[in-house]
C-alpha cells in the first residue's frame, strides 16, 4: 500500500521553512560579515516561530522533514555558489534570489488553497509578508 503524499499549504510551508533554516544555518557558518550574521540569526528566530506555529496547528500528527539527500544537496549547492566568492554582496544576492523564489511559490500555493482553514491561510500570509520584508532587506543590504 502506497503512503499518501502530504499535500497542502501547511506541508509546503513546513518544507519551505525546513529549507530556509538549513540554508540560513549554512550561510551563518560561511559568512564573515558580523552584520549579515546578525540578520541571519534574526531570520532563524523568525523561521523557528513560524515552524512552531505549524507544528502546533498539526497537533500530534507528524510532519515529514527534509530528506538527508535534500539537506546535503542544499549545502552542496550553497558551497558551489560560494566556493570562490563568499563576500557579503554575493551572499545577500543569493538570499534575495532565494526569498524571491519562496515568495513566488508561496503565492501560487496560497492561490490554490481554497480548501485550507483560515488559520493556515493567515499563517501563510504572515510568512509571505516576512519573506517579502527579508527579500527587501537583503536586496538593499
Amino acid at each position: 500500500m502506497e503512503k499518501e503524499q502530504e499535500k497542502g499549504l501547511i506541508y509546503f510551508m513546513y518544507g519551505n521553512l525546513q529549507m530556509a533554516l538549513l540554508s540560513t544555518k549554512h550561510l551563518i557558518e560561511i559568512s564573515e560579515d558580523e552584520k549579515l550574521r546578525r540578520a541571519l540569526l534574526e531570520d532563524m528566530a523568525a523561521f523557528e516561530k513560524f515552524q512552531a506555529a505549524i507544528v502546533k496547528m498539526r497537533g500530534d500528527r507528524q510532519l515529514k522533514g527534509l530528506t538527508e539527500m535534500a539537506q546535503k544537496g542544499t549545502e552542496f549547492a550553497i558551497d558551489m555558489k560560494t566556493f570562490f566568492n563568499k563576500d557579503t554582496a554575493k551572499l545577500c544576492d543569493m538570499l534575495a534570489t532565494g526569498y524571491e523564489k519562496g515568495i513566488a511559490s508561496l503565492t501560487e500555493n496560497l492561490q490554490n488553497a481554497a480548501d485550507e482553514s483560515e488559520d493556515v491561510k493567515e499563517l501563510a500570509k504572515g510568512y509571505l509578508n516576512y519573506l517579502k520584508q527579508a527579500r527587501e532587506r537583503y536586496a538593499g543590504f
